[in-house]
């Protein structure tokens, strides 16, 4: 019976340990409610009467984008690998107060154009953190594409044209990592990211809480900043701010 107990507590013991580890990898999918500033120029030349002003032109709506990552930590929790693809779209339509040139068409102005701005990421990140069980911090890294595209449609001299301009780029930025965990079903998280290379200019931040109500599932919120600027020190370029909360789920394994 002695043998059998201590057999029956040892399995009990394992089981417990096994059921209080943390899983190691995360899928998470967010909900981005931001609202775009900036500016871009697809006139060929440096005047600024043709740089579209995304604020003062169009005014642009908060609009719901998305995001999907793939997070894999290592046993020790030094580790932390990150893979991402993120999109956001927005659209407004205005009446122009001047008259724009675009990829050689000029809109005129007290005319209705509508521009639609897009901005795709993939990366893929790593990060090196020192700590213990509740806080985590150490440099990170990333490299990834990153698209930005403004897309115009309006009455010019010619009539109904629309006109697109895309800037795709190869990028990568440095900054730093930081999880903390006040209780096994909290965390908390902060990162920040940036770069300026050859005219081109990218910088990303947020922070936010993670909870998990069960073992392999839990919610994400929190709010984040990002700035690109592609083109480089080119006549045409865009410029992308974007700024707002973002939400969605998690599953972990």
């Amino acid at each position: 019976m002695v043998a059998v107990t201590a057999v029956v507590f040892a399995a009990l013991g394992a089981a417990y340990a096994q059921s209080t580890d943390v899983p190691r990898n995360e899928i998470e999918v967010r909900g981005n409610l931001t609202v775009p500033t900036g500016d871009a120029d697809f006139s060929g030349t440096t005047t600024s009467n043709n740089t579209i002003d995304f604020k003062r032109d169009f005014d642009f709506d908060n609009k719901l984008g998305f995001e999907v990552r793939f997070i894999h930590r290592s046993e020790n929790q030094k580790h932390k690998f990150v893979v991402s693809y993120g999109r956001d779209n927005w659209d407004q339509q205005r009446t122009l107060t001047r008259s724009i040139t675009f990829r050689g068409e000029t809109y005129v102005a007290n005319a209705s154009a509508d521009l639609g701005i897009t901005l795709r990421k993939f990366r893929a990140g790593y990060a090196y953190r020192w700590g213990n069980e509740k806080i985590r911090f150490g440099p990170a890294v990333d490299l990834g594409f990153i698209t930005t595209s403004a897309k115009l449609t309006g009455t010019t001299n010619n009539g109904i044209r629309t006109t697109e301009g895309s800037i795709t780029a190869f990028v990568g930025t440095v900054g730093y990592d930081l999880e903390a965990h006040p209780i096994p079903k909290v965390t908390i998280f902060h990162t920040l990211g940036g770069i300026v290379f050859q005219g081109d200019e990218v910088f990303n931040t947020e922070g936010g809480v993670k909870v998990f109500p069960a073992r392999h599932f839990g919610l994400v919120g929190g709010y984040k900043f990002q700035s690109v600027k592609l083109g480089g020190d080119n006549d045409n370029f865009i410029r992308v701010r974007q700024h707002g909360p973002f939400f969605g789920g998690v599953v972990r394994f």
